[in-house]
């Protein structure tokens, strides 16, 4: 009997998938990337594909393709992992699920960006009109993820405690402390563009500096720079302090803490926060503004160091709450303010307190000349009364996570700008600041376990790439995804909740 195996002419086993496959033009419904239904819904369910259609319309005219949604499919698009305008069309062109006509072509996506960009301020941040906008759908999109909490928005984790405020009145729950992190970034240029300079690192290109919500993990503010733009210009950071503020929802504005490195450093910055905490003035009526802001370990802080007895060293936190046995902590303030030169903190703040850090030095590891032979020091300030100065550290270490928002941020869109325009490029560094935040809010809204907290790497691969056959019943129309895939349930589930927001 002929042995009828479909491995008998192949000489190799791991071979054998392709002997009977082919590869043809047939057929309709079925459907790549099916899973950027869940961003391109949630956008449409808090808001923004409406708002954004407002903001770029013009008096007397009348765009045949919808603007607000040319600009979400484009965020979308973003989120899926497009690195160019051409992209957008290729992703979104499926008319049976995206509708009439596709996805916007290359053109069209560059003069939707140009209309985007006439809303944009010359200062580099989002314009009155756009910032608005986004804060009305963020205030939408914070209201449908405080409802799925328990009614409190996430909370900040600092040593494995909660970061909250306890409540002013007794017998109501604590009140979470919304943290905001401020940092800058390089993103190269291959070629000289608008903008486009030398930078701190060696070569060309931007350095725009951002604003991000902890607990949520969105981005409340980019400000778009040119290469050359100082890591230490404090008048920025003020205005991206401002910009941030003015992005939190009112209900959560009442108890922020800022964190910021060694760049915000200066009398501008700490003064205007300083300004902004009014609570010591009206009491529980005021707003409580805290921040926590690298310090620089300079001569006046070298020599608080060496002032410090050995045993004044404590331990330090790990971010699970263990203790650190490697790190050591110590408050520097009481030395600077009454140590033998008189007040080395005048001028600045009362209530500045200043905190040093150090950790030994690995083995041959080598100091540089005038840095300390044993130790590796760091500092912070911050103006916050209490707290154990080991918390205080974790607290503004834990910070440190924004490099992961960065990340997130050039992963989307941000690591390289498409056009020769800085004002499309300035549009494009929005919208891919966009597509972080509506990763984000889609992260509490419509998934949950591991998926909840993966890398736009792992969802595009899980969830967004998912192919689908779409077919048409009862008048409705259905996206059958292959039961087999690992994560169709997710999918399924991520879609019902979505779904059922209300919409704004």
């Amino acid at each position: 009997m002929q042995r009828n195996d479909r491995r008998a002419g192949v000489g190799d086993p791991a071979l054998v998938w392709s002997q009977d496959l082919q590869v043809e033009v047939a057929g309709s419904g079925v459907l790549a990337h099916a899973g950027v239904v869940l961003p391109r819904l949630l956008a449409d369910r808090v808001g923004l594909t409406g708002e954004l259609r407002s903001v770029v319309a013009r008096a007397g005219f009348a765009p045949v393709r919808d603007r607000g949604r040319a600009l979400v499919d484009t965020v979308c698009a973003l989120v899926a992992g497009a690195t160019g305008v051409s992209d957008v069309e290729a992703l979104t062109r499926q008319e049976e699920l995206f509708g009439s006509g596709g996805g916007a072509s290359d053109t069209t996506v560059l003069r939707v960006l140009g209309e985007l960009a006439q809303r944009l301020s010359a200062d580099g941040l989002p314009g009155r009109k756009l910032a608005r906008a986004l804060a009305r759908t963020r205030a939408t999109a914070w209201r449908h993820i405080v409802a799925g909490t328990g009614g409190v928005l996430p909370v900040v984790q600092v040593a494995g405690r909660p970061l909250v405020r306890p409540a002013g009145v007794e017998g109501q729950a604590p009140r979470p402390v919304t943290v905001v992190r401020l940092d800058a970034t390089i993103i190269d240029s291959a070629t000289m563009k608008e903008g486009v300079t030398a930078h701190y690192k060696h070569g060309i290109g931007y350095h725009p500096l951002t604003g991000w919500c902890t607990n949520v993990g969105d981005n409340l503010v980019v400000m778009q720079r040119t290469g050359k733009a100082g890591s230490f210009t404090a008048v920025d950071h003020v205005k991206v302090i401002e910009a941030a503020l003015a992005q939190i929802p009112a209900v959560h504005r009442a108890d922020v803490l800022v964190t910021i490195d060694g760049a915000g450093a200066s009398h501008e910055v700490i003064d205007h926060l300083s300004a902004l905490n009014t609570v010591k003035d009206h009491g529980g009526r005021g707003r409580r503004v805290e921040y926590s802001i690298g310090w620089p370990v300079d001569a006046r802080t070298t020599s608080a160091i060496a002032r410090v007895r050995a045993q004044d060293w404590t331990c330090g936190l790990r971010a699970d709450g263990s203790v650190e046995t490697d790190a050591q902590v110590v408050d520097l303030t009481g030395i600077l303010r009454e140590g033998p030169g008189g007040d080395e903190l005048a001028g600045w703040p009362a209530d500045l307190r200043v905190i040093a850090r150090r950790t030994p030095r690995g083995d041959g590891e080598q100091a540089e000349l005038g840095q300390d032979a044993e130790f590796r020091y760091g500092a912070f300030v911050t103006n916050t009364p209490t707290g154990q100065v080991q918390w205080l550290d974790a607290r503004h270490r834990t910070q440190a996570h924004v490099e992961d928002k960065m990340k997130e941020l050039k992963a989307s869109g941000g690591d390289k700008l498409p056009s020769a325009s800085w004002d499309r490029n300035h549009a494009w560094l929005q919208l891919a600041a966009l597509a972080v935040t509506l990763t984000a809010w889609l992260r509490h809204l419509g998934l949950s376990g591991d998926l909840a907290k993966a890398e736009p790497k792992a969802l595009r691969f899980r969830l967004l790439a998912v192919p689908a056959r779409l077919v048409h019943h009862a008048r409705k129309r259905i996206l059958k995804i292959p039961p087999d895939w690992a994560w169709s349930e997710h999918l399924t589930s991520a879609y019902q909740r979505i779904h059922a927001l209300h919409p704004a």
